[in-house]
């Protein structure tokens, strides 16, 4: 048996250091793209490094090294939940790591592992195919990390682009995942003309196929842009953000908390100018509003002689012969103070609103009955004076499915009600916001973020932030929103685009291996 030369052996581990060093860089330079840095035109090149490495990898390594590529993005963005779980679920630190750990290797590392292992063989592709077929790839992995377990939306490539109008507006054709494909499509040409340098004859077609997807997203951006709604009744809405945090753990003495607080601040809001909507957060309400006549009088005190609508958050109790079942949700109070509909929550947090391994002391909180949500089988369309109004609850808006099955009920409105105290970070916050901003593009619809911590704002259906709160502070926002019945193309089928990059890739794989 032949030993391998020591030489070897020593230029094989830097090699491999060295490509490690670069996922990491990539990865974290990738988080600068997101809040609260949000340097929007790096997402554009700030893979193209560790790209170039994966392209010469064979599979098992390409798939390490993706993973690790992830793992260091993961750091960047979602490094808040380790102090989360110490300060909201009162465990040790060690545990907050643990968990982190647990959640980038389950349902953050895998796709990004399967690309990395899958590029390499793509690329013996035609080379005019390979960044097609690569974006698409690329999309599905992210595809699939939405969709399975409890999905993990946060930080998809496209969602870097948020607030960058011109290329957003594509996402009511292809959701976000649009985004993402234009943005790997330019990276993976860009690197294999990288890669042909010194002959990049070849290379120069798929560059001028991504150049011509570039232009043809901005053209169409501008188009939306430029377009104008169908004029409609505007509608004022007030939203108030009081920055008020009721801890981790429930309390009887929590009962009833904050109500003065909220009707203080829109009482004094709507003496200055009336409005005929008022939008509080998820959790604004720490009492059973259905259950309390008081409570609703001194509601309807604040909006009875200014004929004004309340949305807001609060617990919702059924009681059976069986026992107590609660609900996460969002109330339409009339301007009597009495509650008129409800909507409850379809999509649930886990640990936060529900116990996945409820069989595990360790792993349980100590939260209080209010706290143990159950998930609602379907949505309630809210009859608000703006207009019929879809409702998506605090990490509901990170699903773009929610909203568009409210919309395809009637929904001419969309209203994100969440509580950012619980974390109060401003990378979470800033991302969770980005998120709900797309959410306003792919449905064409005004939508109304009322957050606690902020940040709070009203989104136009073009994805431009007409009115925005600070983060961290207590503040008002006021604006105006309009109905909108327009039907958009993603609206009716929905993530199809997504499912034709899982064919194209699935494809591309299988022509490689087998032909």
């Amino acid at each position: 048996m032949s030993r391998r030369d020591p030489a070897d052996v020593k230029h094989h581990r830097g090699g491999i250091i060295a490509d490690v060093a670069v996922m990491v860089v990539s990865g974290l330079l990738y988080g600068t793209c997101f809040p609260p840095f949000a340097w929007r035109w790096l997402a554009w090149v700030v893979l193209l490094p560790a790209l170039f490495v994966l392209r010469r990898c064979h599979s098992g390594r390409g798939a390490f090294l993706g993973g690790v590529l992830a793992s260091a993005g993961a750091v960047m963005t979602v490094a808040w939940l380790p102090r989360t779980v110490n300060i909201y679920f009162h465990q040790p630190i060690w545990l907050g790591w643990l968990m982190f750990a647990a959640v980038v290797l389950l349902m953050v590392v895998p796709p990004y592992a399967v690309v990395g292992a899958a590029y390499g063989r793509l690329c013996r592709l035609p080379t005019w195919m390979v960044p097609p077929a690569a974006a698409s790839a690329w999309v599905a992995g992210e595809f699939f990390r939405s969709s399975v377990l409890t999905g993990n939306p946060w930080v998809l490539w496209g969602y870097s682009q948020s607030g960058v109008l011109p290329i957003m507006q594509i996402a009511d054709i292809t959701g976000v995942y649009g985004v993402t494909w234009l943005l790997a499509l330019v990276s993976f040409s860009l690197v294999e003309l990288m890669a042909r340098w010194s002959g990049p004859r070849a290379a120069w077609p798929s560059v001028a196929v991504a150049s011509a997807c570039l232009v043809v997203a901005l053209a169409y951006g501008e188009v939306r842009l430029a377009r104008t709604s169908p004029a409609t009744e505007a509608t004022t809405v007030l939203i108030v953000q009081d920055n008020l945090d009721l801890g981790s753990q429930w309390h009887q003495d929590l009962y009833g908390r904050n109500l003065e607080t909220y009707l203080r601040a829109t009482l004094d809001e709507l003496r200055k100018q009336p409005a005929a909507l008022v939008v509080w957060p998820e959790s604004a309400m720490t009492f059973f509003v259905e259950e309390e006549p008081a409570y609703q009088a001194s509601i309807g005190s604040v909006l009875g002689p200014h004929k004004a609508q309340l949305v807001v958050g609060g617990p919702h109790r059924d009681v059976t012969a069986t026992g107590e079942t609660y609900f996460n949700s969002a109330f339409l109070i009339d301007p009597s103070g009495r509650p008129r509909l409800r909507y409850d929550k379809q999509r649930l947090l886990p640990f936060a609103e529900y116990f996945p391994f409820a069989w595990s002391d360790l792993l349980q909180r100590d939260f209080g009955k209010v706290r143990q949500f159950t998930a609602a089988a379907e949505p309630v369309i809210l009859p608000t004076v703006a207009g019929p109004a879809g409702v998506v609850i605090c990490n509901e808006a990170m699903f773009p499915d929610l909203s568009g099955d409210a919309v395809r009920r009637g929904a001419q409105l969309l209203i994100n009600l969440t509580n950012d105290t619980w974390v109060s970070d401003a990378t979470f916050s800033g991302i969770a916001f980005d998120m709900a901003r797309f959410r306003a593009v792919e449905q064409r619809r005004y939508l109304v973020r009322a957050s606690t911590a902020g940040p709070s704002a009203i989104v136009a259906p073009s994805g431009v932030v007409e009115v925005r709160s600070k983060l961290f502070t207590r503040a008002t926002v006021r604006g105006s929103v309009h109905a909108s019945s327009e039907v958009s193309v993603y609206e009716r089928f929905g993530d199809v685009f997504a499912w034709v990059c899982v064919a194209i890739a699935i494809a591309a794989l299988l022509g490689v291996l087998f032909w």
